[in-house]
């Protein structure tokens, strides 16, 4: 086998290790979450497998984790939780730690399935998360929530899609929206202020854990067109084509051609190790929000890779910053 391979099999080593240990990471979260739940039971209520939508014949799903706590005059300030899982696998009840932790903090917490590629290309994905966000505000008095304080909280591909949702709706809040609710679009007709538009119709904040911003990052588009062996070729099969082949769903699909001065706040973490979603991604987006006038909090940790690490005091260092980005979801 001559260098080149071995360099390649060597790469594919260390990405399927990066896999491996996230997937841990999350398993183990959730394995703590069931067990610490019976002990919640008297905080947090759950309520699974409820239909928000139905896009191609699927049934779209969410489990929502609800305070037991009286909520707020305003009502509860709501989280859209977002799964990993490189758009191809993983399920909403990856997400189950995330809404017990936030729910018992006194946020009402919906953890969202999406259809996942190949069968489903982007924007599919995307569609999903929208299609969500009307139904929890359209739905927000039946489960005492406030439909104006929608946050987003996603980890790497979710983290993702949550940037997506948040900044394309911003982006979007001049214009007349597609947006079933009534509310909304009156906003839009009565030509208010596109901050105002933006709060009402959108996100007021996101957290996202590793998230891929750049998609048209050459290291990317090379995987795509050659990806390393024994790999899945998740980018080819989320976008359905090459970076040459169809450019511009590549550049739709990458959060940081959405920065814009409107954008909800947003809190990223991101490991300098980290193999799958190289640092200067969250690096790159962070400087481009600051440069249109967006607010971004950026905690980038040493030693960490895709949200995993065997060393005690770089996970001490993650669970820390998942404690501020709890904190900064909740803030009013």
């Amino acid at each position: 086998m001559g260098k080149g391979g071995l360099s390649a099999l060597k790469a594919t080593a260390q990405i399927w290790w990066e896999i491996t240990t996230a997937g841990f990471w999350v398993k183990l979260l959730n394995r703590l979450g069931r067990k610490a739940q019976s002990q919640l039971a008297q905080k947090v209520k759950v309520a699974q497998d409820i239909v928000y939508a139905e896009n191609d014949g699927v049934k779209l799903q969410l489990d929502l984790f609800v305070p037991k706590e009286p909520p707020p005059p305003e009502g509860y300030s709501v989280v859209i939780a977002l799964h990993g899982g490189a758009w191809c696998v993983g399920s909403r009840k990856d997400m189950e730690w995330a809404g017990l932790l936030l729910a018992r903090r006194g946020m009402l917490v919906a953890s969202v399935g999406y259809r996942l590629a190949p069968q489903f290309r982007y924007p599919a994905q995307l569609k999903d998360c929208q299609a969500a966000l009307v139904w929890l505000k359209e739905n927000a008095s039946n489960w005492n929530a406030n439909p104006n304080h929608i946050t987003a909280f996603g980890i790497s591909s979710g983290g993702h899609l949550a940037l997506l949702l948040g900044l394309k709706l911003s982006k979007w809040a001049g214009e007349r929206l597609a947006v079933s609710q009534r509310d909304d679009k009156e906003l839009i007709d009565s030509q208010t202020s596109e901050r105002q538009a933006s709060e009402k119709i959108g996100l007021k904040k996101i957290v996202a854990l590793f998230p891929p911003t750049d998609l048209t990052a050459t290291y990317y588009r090379e995987f795509a067109e050659r990806p390393l062996p024994f790999m899945p070729n998740y980018l080819l099969y989320f976008l359905g084509a090459t970076y040459d082949e169809n450019p511009k769903v590549w550049h739709d699909a990458s959060p940081i051609f959405h920065v814009n001065s409107n954008a909800p706040p947003c809190f990223i973490i991101q490991g300098k190790k980290d193999l799958l979603v190289p640092p200067e991604q969250a690096i790159h987006f962070a400087n481009a929000m600051q440069k249109v006038g967006g607010k971004v909090t950026l905690v980038l940790i040493d030693g960490l890779g895709h949200g995993y690490s065997l060393r005690p005091q770089i996970m001490h260092q993650l669970h820390n910053a998942l404690d501020e980005a709890m904190k900064f979801l909740m803030m009013p």
